[in-house]
């Protein structure tokens, strides 16, 4: 019976969580498509209006949103991409070909995921400035590569630690290479690892503002730098505003969803502790 009533009440702890994080994300969501005079009225309406989708158009035709999405996909996604493709025989070799100092190395190398962007925005402002590249989607796909690899190594080490060994032992005596065997017989155990950090690493590009708003003026502008645009000097636009903010969380589900069972896997077996 106590076993009972604890479970009941992990469960409506847990409810109570997920509608605090649930509650913002439907207020945005409504007023994404609440008419303008409603969204500025003095008492908040939850249900008594008429939907819109003016807000969704203005964000478009008015602030050129659908540019900010392809630049946002593109660099993001590509980045990620190539983070991917380092992170996995990087973290390979730090977790199990018995580097000296393996531990400091993994250390060192999420210590630079430490330094806040800030302290470096402005040098790699000159850089990028310096090789004509500055509002162009190659210095953010730079720049998004550089800060996403050593957390990327760190967490896929964390799950590497945890496959069992026999597997390459094996591999290495049938002559496969270290590239073969990360390829052919870690890959496919590491996936939901894997599935794991190019969440979190699609995440927090995808999110990203500092970088986007030194690197970029027009071209290359990604959505978070693109929602500003809805703030001038007066006024906000609270209902573009909140049109926006919705297109960009819709990528996020989408890759959380069609993932789920592989972030759920990778959780449960240690790709995050």
């Amino acid at each position: 019976m106590h076993q009972t009533s604890l479970g009941r009440l992990i469960n409506v702890l847990a409810i109570i969580v997920v509608a605090l994080w649930l509650i913002p994300v439907a207020w945005v969501a409504l007023t994404s498509i609440k008419p303008t005079k409603i969204i500025n009225a003095p008492e908040p309406t939850f249900y008594s209006f008429t939907p819109t989708d003016e807000h969704y158009i203005e964000i478009f035709d008015r602030f050129m949103f659908h540019r900010a999405m392809i630049n946002s996909l593109v660099t993001v996604g590509v980045s990620t991409l190539i983070v991917m493709i380092l992170a996995l025989p990087a973290a390979y070799a730090v977790a199990r070909m018995g580097l000296m100092g393996g531990d400091i190395w993994a250390l060192s190398i999420l210590s630079l995921r430490f330094m806040p962007g800030v302290v470096v925005v402005l040098p790699y402002f000159k850089m990028a400035n310096g090789f004509g590249l500055i509002d162009s989607q190659l210095a953010l796909i730079i720049v998004y590569t550089a800060f996403g690899l050593p957390f990327a190594v760190w967490i896929l080490r964390s799950f590497l630690l945890d496959l069992p060994k026999e597997v390459e032992e094996a591999g290495r005596l049938d002559g496969l290479s270290w590239m073969q065997i990360i390829f052919r017989l870690i890959l496919p155990m590491a996936r939901p690892g894997i599935a794991v950090t190019a969440i979190f690493t699609f995440v927090f590009s995808w999110n990203e503002y500092l970088f986007s708003l030194f690197l970029t003026y027009d071209k290359a502008t990604t959505m978070p730098v693109a929602l500003q645009k809805t703030i001038d000097l007066y006024n906000v636009l609270w209902g573009s505003l909140s049109a926006g903010a919705v297109i960009q969380l819709l990528p996020m589900i989408l890759v959380v969803f069609l993932l789920q069972q592989h972030i759920a896997r990778g959780l449960a077996l240690g790709a995050v502790k």
